[in-house]
Formats: structure tokens, C-alpha cells, sequence
């Protein structure tokens, strides 16, 4: 009776901790993360992310300009629907954090409208810090006219550190 309820108690708790931690931490720094409503985890705060992370999600691309580049650039990176879906996002809106603690609202219906992404990369070039990157959230402006508006640019977040799932 006794080995029975230690046996149950040990799958119990292996597959509670096989539940809370379903991704893989990262095998590098992290360079974003990923809280709030959420089903997946992979730290006690939520999901922490490195860079070949980030790059094994499905990656998109966007061709615009936008409030600080007046000509049309190329964007890369993952789309921000597919890093929603990696961490099990069930909220209705995220608030993006930049590592200056600027603080956005998206709305998810926005993000998978304008396949809105998470760019790392801007005219083939790896964003750094020191610019926009790591990661910068990209809008396709010139594809859709309605995007063109103070509201909008707001959301081009740079330097982003940490996005929350209301």
C-alpha cells in the first residue's frame, strides 16, 4: 500500500512538472520573455526565449516603410502569431515591453489580421541593441493604408524585452 501511494504521488508530480515545464529552457541567454495568460512554460516567470528559439518559430516577412525609415526595407522574423501559439496564448491582447520600459497594447485580432512581426532582421542585416534590435515588432505599412496613423506607428515597438498575454 505504502510503495502504491509513493508511486502515485511520484507520477503525480512527474507529470505536473512535465505539464508546467513543456518547452525546453534556453540553451543560451535569453534575449525575450514571455508571460501572463499562457499554457506553456519553461521558467518559474513564464517562457524564456534565446536566439535559435526565436528563429525556430515559423518566420515571416514584411516589405514597408514606416514612421522612422522612409524607404521601403525588408523584414524578417518570426511572425508574433506563431510565438503566441509556441507558448499557448489565450488572452485577447499582449502588451509589449521594450528594454526602456516602453509599454504597448496589441491587440491579437491585429496581430493575426497584418501578420504583424517580431523582426530580427531589417534589410538583411541582424538587429542588434544598438539599433532596433534584438527584436522589433513591424507592422506592413505600406500594404495596408489604414496602418498609417499615429496609433498604429505607436505599436512599432524596438528594443523589445518582454511581452505579456492579457
Amino acid at each position: 500500500m505504502r510503495t502504491t501511494l509513493i508511486m502515485s504521488v511520484m507520477s503525480t508530480l512527474l507529470f505536473f512538472s512535465h505539464s508546467v515545464l513543456a518547452i525546453s529552457p534556453p540553451a543560451e541567454e535569453p534575449i525575450l520573455w514571455v508571460s501572463g495568460n499562457i499554457s506553456q512554460s519553461n521558467s518559474p516567470r513564464g517562457v524564456e526565449l534565446d536566439e535559435a528559439m526565436i528563429f525556430g518559430l515559423e518566420q515571416g516577412t514584411i516589405h514597408t516603410s514606416n514612421h522612422v525609415v522612409a524607404e521601403v526595407v525588408e523584414y524578417k522574423g518570426p511572425t508574433l502569431a506563431s510565438l503566441l501559439e509556441y507558448v499557448g496564448a489565450k488572452g485577447k491582447q499582449v502588451q509589449v515591453i521594450a528594454w526602456d520600459d516602453y509599454v504597448v497594447t496589441i491587440s491579437l485580432e491585429d496581430i493575426k489580421k497584418y501578420g504583424i512581426l517580431l523582426a530580427t532582421h531589417e534589410a538583411g542585416v541582424r538587429m542588434t541593441i544598438d539599433d532596433k534590435g534584438p527584436l522589433f515588432v513591424v507592422l506592413p505599412f505600406t500594404e495596408h493604408a489604414e496602418l498609417r496613423n499615429d496609433f498604429y506607428y505607436s505599436l512599432s515597438v524596438w528594443q523589445v524585452r518582454e511581452i505579456v498575454v492579457e
